[in-house]
């Protein structure tokens, strides 16, 4: 234990490099699978300093009250006509719709984009991709001839064109001219900010578009 935590921390620390992590974390630009270093620390910074600091977190205190309440005022009718509830899908959807809300803001129940279905539509196919095994991951060398042939590169690629356009159309909606920034920007917006003032004062790390999509691939799949 003490090699691995202590002598060989620095070694030991980052996640293996898998094929499905790879591609989903748009080439290791997120901060779950990103390797440890120089970028791995500043992308940290910034989600702790600008995206979930306290102060930021308790000014978006309000969306999770309202959804709390939108699930008790549904259960609450649900109770009254004795209708029967699927507190699997329910809590699900009470979930999704507070990240939406929160890092998106976006609301599933109204979104021209993704409803909630497609919502948990994309989670179980991210869920079984990261179950499955990839040859590659073993045999590197070989290894992807297997996945081609058993359908396993068509698989992830499929998956990550659905998750790449959701993450589009969320960037592409907070990039629209004249779109309202409300008193208590999304984290999404909070990123869109940072990556312009980033091209203004010339920082050394740069926030780039797949940065962006790691870090909301992370939020999104957590």
């Amino acid at each position: 234990a003490e090699e691995v935590l202590k002598i060989h921390d620095l070694k030991c620390c980052s996640r293996p490099d898998k094929v499905g992590f790879r591609m989903l974390s748009y080439n290791l630009k997120d901060i779950g699978f990103a390797p440890y270093g120089e970028e791995w620390r500043a992308m940290r910074k910034l989600s702790v300093v600008e995206l979930f600091s306290p102060k930021k977190l308790q000014s978006l205190k309000y969306i999770r009250e309202e959804e709390n309440d939108l699930l008790v005022k549904k259960l609450t009718e649900s109770a009254l006509s004795q209708s029967p509830v699927n507190l699997k899908k329910t809590l699900f959807t009470l979930v999704a719709s507070i990240v939406c809300r929160l890092a998106f803001g976006i609301d599933i129940h109204k979104c021209e984009f993704v409803d909630e279905h497609n919502v948990a539509d994309l989670v179980h196919k991210f869920e079984l991709l990261v179950d499955s095994i990839a040859f590659s991951d073993f045999f590197p060398k070989v290894g992807w001839l297997i996945d081609r042939i058993s359908g396993q590169n068509k698989t992830l690629n499929n998956v990550f064109s659905e998750l790449d356009t959701f993450f589009q159309n969320i960037l592409d909606d907070h990039l629209k001219p004249g779109r309202r920034v409300s008193e208590s920007p999304d984290i999404v917006d909070v990123m869109v900010d940072v990556m312009k003032k980033q091209e203004k004062d010339g920082d050394s790390f740069k926030l780039t578009t797949d940065h962006f999509k790691g870090i909301i691939s992370d939020i999104f799949l957590a």
